[in-house]
């Protein structure tokens, strides 16, 4: 048998994935927030229905799968007990007219209509724009596939709510521009049409330019050192930096920005507020204050905040030889003594927690002095009487609660891994051998791994459904 060397094998595992890897070459709140925020939730329905089947369609940005995740992990941290699907078909190189995995006829009829999705999202343009100055020719071919696109997805799929995300953008803030006036001019006037196009076909429009264009500038005055952690490469976001426009899509959608709010008279050892949370057995002695909680929702765990993530999911791992060809790589583990600081500026910068986590506790009438959090018997952390008073937002604390979120951010991103495998590495790879046999055997393969998919995808309303959990506050010694 001949031996591979290991620079020909490298070789070889970048001409297999190169359609796939491309773009990888290339603080406390105020309770008048607090309150706002419930109001807000209560007023605004969700965008999306309890058996509602979603499909996040693009290019590689899309195709990185993280805001897709993000939005997926709210859902489920959010609404336990709505039952919705998720798919993503983005494809690196991907313009409106299709890419390498194939032309756009070709990508909604394998990528997109079997999943029979009743939402679909749209964000192309990145490539569309060919990496140089304004081309009318070229936006004439974006804007008539754009509106060929729309076309076949309402003729293939009846009722389907379309959503058209305007494109994110390419990074001349941090790093000069490479032409007079940039690639980003360029796709704002992509972003203009995309709106315009979405207004004349009454769909709604998300745009993802603006507030990651806010987060980009503002990093760069802030800490310009850090700043190119937002779009490192200048085309694809990071993990964090998709947070932005997962974002963008959940406000547009109407998420709620409150996972529950819990608001304590001590002094009085009545419950004031507890929305979206049952609050029972409250009792109150010389130093302690106690009380169990049943939430209904739970708090966002962030991808990348307590540890170093990847740009892009890897594919190949060269840890070890021979190298690893892998679509299944370890889940999410934060590490809760560190904290990733260009993830926290993009956080901070952001407003997230503002937005979309907010878990307020709030405490009234606690003499003067330090006192112990315990969530289950878990030291959550130390804070005085006035910061309790003001309250502090338990999402941004080590909870119990918190920990739970992690663990179904895993069980998403398994089921994501899942279906990218049995797509990406298998259906497609086998989408260019047009032999009958082969066609036939691969489609029980792929069957197999997709009820794989499912099964994690079960798991993860169970793993959704919140704890009761037991509060203990300690006043600490002098």
């Amino acid at each position: 048998m001949k031996t591979i060397s290991k620079s020909d094998l490298t070789s070889l595992v970048g001409k297999f994935f190169r359609p796939l890897s491309r773009g990888a070459i290339l603080a406390g709140l105020l309770l008048g927030s607090f309150l706002a925020g419930t109001s807000a939730a209560a007023d605004a329905p969700f965008y999306l229905k309890s058996g509602d089947r979603v499909c996040f369609y693009g290019d590689s940005i899309t195709e990185q799968r993280y805001y897709g995740m993000d939005v997926e992990t709210y859902i489920r941290t959010r609404f336990p007990d709505l039952h919705v699907k998720f798919v993503n078909s983005g494809v690196g190189g991907d313009r409106v007219t299709g890419g390498w995995a194939g032309p756009i006829d070709e990508r909604l009829q394998r990528d997109v209509f079997p999943f029979k999705p009743n939402v679909v999202t749209i964000m192309l343009g990145m490539n569309d724009g060919g990496y140089h100055a304004f081309n009318q020719g070229t936006f004439r071919t974006y804007t008539n596939g754009y509106e060929h696109i729309i076309e076949s997805l309402q003729k293939h799929l009846p009722g389907v709510r379309i959503v058209l995300i305007e494109p994110t953008p390419y990074d001349d803030v941090t790093h000069p521009p490479q032409f007079p006036g940039g690639y980003n001019a360029v796709l704002q006037r992509y972003a203009a049409f995309v709106s315009q196009l979405a207004a004349g076909h009454h769909l709604m429009c998300v745009d993802f330019m603006k507030p990651m264009l806010d987060v980009l500038q503002k990093a760069e005055a802030q800490d310009a050192g850090l700043a190119d952690n937002v779009i490192p490469g200048r085309i694809h976001p990071s993990a964090v930096g998709e947070l932005i426009m997962a974002q963008a899509l959940l406000k547009a959608w109407g998420a709620s920005s409150v996972a529950t709010a819990v608001t304590i008279d001590a002094t009085g050892k009545q419950v004031v507020q507890a929305d979206n949370t049952t609050v029972s057995d409250l009792v109150k002695n010389a130093d302690t204050l106690s009380w169990t909680q049943k939430d209904r929702s739970l708090p966002f765990p962030i991808l990348g905040l307590h540890e170093t993530w990847w740009q892009f999911p890897p594919v190949v791992t060269f840890d070890q030889w021979p190298p690893k060809l892998t679509f299944l790589n370890p889940p999410p583990q934060p590490n809760w003594d560190y904290t990733n600081a260009a993830a926290k500026m993009i956080v901070d910068l952001s407003g997230f927690y503002d937005a979309l986590d907010q878990e307020p506790l709030v405490v009234r009438g606690l003499q003067s002095g330090n006192y112990e959090l315990r969530i289950n018997g878990q030291t959550v952390g130390q804070f005085t009487a006035a910061q309790l008073e003001q309250g502090i937002n338990l999402a941004e604390c080590h909870t119990p609660m918190l920990l739970q979120g992690y663990d179904l951010l895993d069980l998403v991103y398994k089921e994501v891994q899942w279906r990218f495998y049995a797509w990406r590495a298998i259906q497609l790879q086998l989408a260019f051998d047009h032999d009958a046999a082969v066609q036939h055997a691969s489609k029980k393969l792929i069957a197999a791994l997709y009820a794989e998919k499912d099964k994690i995808e079960d798991q993860q309303y169970a793993a959704a459904q919140p704890q009761p959990t037991h509060y203990e506050l300690v006043r600490a010694a002098n």
